[in-house]
């Protein structure tokens, strides 16, 4: 009966694993910011931001970063975000909120926007690109 549980337990992980293709070591990670071993560079996340990384979209194609406009955008401007981010959630950092609406965008869907933004970021960044976006985005 033991291995019999043990048996099924294992398919079920592997059924999910296979469902959506490599699992990638963001899929395990809710609400936390990159590990503190990993330091973010904002000039990486800026490239990162503006120019996409790994075949991913760039944010710049939906989000504009502009003190003051409120131009055409498929997704909210960027500018202050820092500031905005930190109090979106009570009890998530700026920080935590950021890396969940990119990687879970469904979960922080903006008033006035629709759910569109690209859901497989977490597919394309590794823990570096994430914490150097992550780092460009609070300078904002």
């Amino acid at each position: 009966m033991r291995s019999r549980i043990h048996f099924v337990l294992m398919l079920a992980v592997l059924a999910v694993a296979g469902c959506s293709g490599p699992m990638t070591w963001m899929q395990f990670v809710r609400y936390e910011p990159a590990s503190p071993t990993v330091s973010g560079d904002p000039v990486h996340g800026q490239e990162i931001f503006a120019h996409g990384v790994n075949e991913a979209p760039p944010c710049s194609t939906c989000h504009q970063v502009v003190a003051g406009s409120s131009g055409f955008a498929l997704g909210p401007n960027l500018a202050g975000l820092s500031s905005r981010a930190a109090s979106r959630v009570e009890g998530m950092s700026a920080e935590a909120y950021i890396i969940d609406s990119i990687l879970y965008p469904k979960d922080h869907i903006v008033s006035g926007f629709r759910d569109i933004m690209y859901a497989d970021f977490a597919k394309h960044f590794s823990e570096q690109d994430m914490a150097d976006l992550v780092a460009y985005l609070m300078t904002l």
